[in-house]
């Protein structure tokens, strides 16, 4: 396993696990909406796609970001899916949300899926049904903040297992063949990293409060970036297109947390 790759595991499992618990006290100390805004601010792909643009070339990063968006929209599928078999219990509802994902994603790959419109079309159709579903016809409320002592092992946790499941798909990524590294790219490592964190500290309740915000916040986010990468990669280079999508990101995110504020229950 060369160097690069090594960097890129150890930079995915320090960020993540830094991000994601972060993200989690967030949302403890200010409820629901922010903690889930904040996670889903763009930060894995932002390390997939530097690297790629690093180790092969800028064009050929903004090439792999043809799939991005509507696996971020399966993404939020997984989500529902997970809300929906909450009731039965958590590792019933989780296993059923990683069964339909990894089919999803399976069946995407096997048609060697290349098409950045229908991308883009398959993106707005799936986040719309997944917000439909738990914010119209479910109605899963937000949260408001829960007390939560914290301590230096407690925050260990967090970190090594929300950057150990990062870790996890980018490795899966790498090693699993063109064909399973392609579906492990887009594992929903961020959101099974705040679920399985929110569950257990606050309960289901509080789990998909955080989750339903993520599951905005996130694929719009990513796409954000993704189609700034898209285009600045190949106009500005690898270094100047990095930040100027992470800023664009950024400016999304706002957009987006001014809209759960105000549209969302």
């Amino acid at each position: 396993m060369d160097h690069t790759f090594l960097l890129k595991l150890l930079l995915s499992f320090i960020i993540g696990g830094i991000w994601i618990t972060f993200a989690t006290i967030i949302a403890e100390r200010f409820g629901s909406k922010l903690g889930g805004v904040l996670a889903g601010i763009p930060s894995t792909v932002i390390i997939s796609l530097f690297f790629i643009g690093w180790t092969q070339s800028p064009i050929i990063a903004s090439k792999a970001t043809t799939v991005v968006p509507i696996i971020m929209g399966i993404d939020a599928l997984f989500v529902v899916v997970y809300a929906l078999l909450r009731n039965r219990n958590f590792y019933i509802a989780l296993g059923g949300a990683l069964l339909f994902w990894a089919v999803s994603s399976y069946i995407l790959a096997l048609v060697g899926f290349d098409s950045f419109l229908i991308s883009l079309i398959g993106f707005v159709v799936f986040v719309v049904i997944s917000f439909y579903i738990l914010e119209k016809r479910h109605s899963f409320p937000s949260e408001s903040p829960k007390y939560t002592k914290y301590n230096v092992l407690t925050l260990l946790i967090r970190g090594i297992l929300s950057g150990s499941i990062i870790a996890f798909a980018v490795l899966m990524a790498k090693i699993a063949g063109p064909l399973v590294g392609g579906m492990f790219s887009a594992f929903p490592a961020v959101m099974i990293s705040t679920m399985i964190i929110t569950h257990f500290a606050h309960g289901t309740k509080f789990s998909i409060a955080v989750l339903k915000i993520i599951m905005v916040s996130g694929p719009v986010n990513v796409l954000a970036y993704a189609v700034a990468v898209r285009y600045f990669y190949g106009s500005v280079g690898l270094l100047w297109g990095t930040l100027i999508s992470f800023v664009i990101s950024l400016i999304s995110s706002f957009l987006v947390y001014q809209f759960v504020k105000r549209k969302m229950i």
